[in-house]
């Protein structure tokens, strides 16, 4: 059995050897935290990373808009933020939060609570784009530029395809873990191939909830017939890329899609460190790999 690990934009500037060791390293953190480090070895056996990082430099472009820069870099402790139903801060929680803290330490404060507005603005912007698709086609095609040349040009299409053909077995069960841009390879790449055996789907900050991805993929919209096992999408709310869970009434497939909402980096909530360290996410890898 091989786990196949499918990674997200903006690699163009890693080589698949430093994303490989970059990889392993959260998942044998995550090993660590959950007392699990002795299954590490079984891990590293069964693991594939097809890289395509570099296909992107071929059409000598590069992503104008990278994740990380939309999204606070701080993020303060205030208790009204880690209740498990935020709500906007309003004037008066703002002010009483101020009133906290000492005159020198103001500006700090200030700080904070702009990159809280920042995110609450950008979750809100990630549901607007939601209802108006060429509004995010448009943002896809000037700033994303990878997901736009994955989702329009057929040979990039076909490139990525092939590095990912070559790490799966033809016969034998495969496990799939793909993260943000990876989720829509992964799930485009299943529907081309339904002689494959994916025992198991893991998509981690997964964008297919956006109509505008579905759009541009093969119709209807279904469940691929490679996929033998269940499909587990992990979201974030924080994470306003893929700030939606893969609802029924959009994906009405059987068995269902099991959406499981967790908590990432709070500095970086699309970042694949917050999903691939927490605990429910490295507990499905292993789970699959036990059985």
């Amino acid at each position: 059995m091989n786990i196949i690990f499918i990674h997200g934009m903006n690699q163009q500037h890693e080589t698949a050897q430093t994303l490989k060791k970059r990889w392993l390293g959260l998942l044998e953190n995550a090993l660590i935290q959950t007392q699990q480090q002795n299954l590490l070895p079984d891990l590293i056996r069964h693991f594939r990373m097809p890289f395509y990082g570099d296909l992107l430099s071929r059409y000598h472009l590069n992503n104008m808009l990278n994740a990380s820069t939309l999204l606070p870099q701080t993020w303060p402790h205030i208790p009204f933020l880690h209740t498990s139903t935020r709500k906007t801060p309003t004037k008066t929680s703002i002010k009483n939060e101020v009133k906290k803290y000492p005159q020198h330490d103001l500006h700090h404060k200030f700080h904070q609570l702009s990159a809280i507005s920042k995110d609450y603005a950008l979750h809100g912007f990630a549901l607007l784009l939601n209802d108006f698709p060429k509004l995010h086609a448009t943002l896809l095609h000037q700033f994303l530029v990878e997901t736009d040349l994955y989702l329009s040009n057929p040979h990039f299409l076909h490139a990525v395809h092939l590095r990912i053909h070559e790490q799966l077995h033809d016969t034998k069960p495969n496990i799939i873990v793909a993260h943000s841009l990876g989720s829509v390879i992964a799930y485009h790449y299943l529907l081309e191939h339904p002689e494959m055996n994916i025992h198991r789907l893991i998509t981690l900050g997964c964008p297919l909830a956006f109509h505008t991805i579905q759009q541009r993929l093969p119709q209807p919209i279904q469940r691929p017939a490679s996929l033998k096992g269940d499909w587990i999408n992990f979201y974030s709310h924080d994470d306003f890329l893929a700030a939606l869970a893969l609802q029924p009434s959009l994906f009405d497939f059987q068995p269902a899609i099991l959406n499981c909402e967790i908590r990432t980096s709070i500095e970086h909530p699309h970042d694949i460190a917050g999903y691939l360290q927490h605990p429910e996410v490295i507990q499905a890898i292993l789970n699959t790999l036990k059985n």
